[in-house]
């Protein structure tokens, strides 16, 4: 987590508002990774006592952990697509909003 504050400081974006929000990724990241270690452990999919085998409770745990990290890394630029559109606040630039 330290590399993203860090890039996103030198790409001027970063805020201490932001921490809460990065705070939110680290967490829908953790939970991701878990709720994946722990399917490696159990399998995709489980059994009922009735015999039925239905989709492990923990895939859509991962899945929305996913969605909402991969929500939050694109509002922070944090992927290569989003990166590329992250504003840049050289001095002397005419294209800059505090200027």
């Amino acid at each position: 987590m330290k590399s993203v504050c860090s890039m996103l400081t030198d790409n001027g974006v970063m805020e201490d508002v932001d921490k809460a929000a990065l705070t939110m990724l680290a967490r829908n990241y953790s939970m991701f990774i878990k709720a994946n270690k722990q399917l490696e452990k159990d399998g995709l999919t489980v059994t009922s006592d009735r015999g039925n085998i239905a989709q492990h409770p923990l895939v859509k745990v991962a899945r929305d952990a996913q969605n909402s990290a991969v929500k939050l890394m694109e509002k922070f630029g944090l992927t290569v697509k989003d990166r590329s559109k992250l504003p840049s606040l050289s001095e002397g630039s005419d294209d800059s909003p505090l200027a």
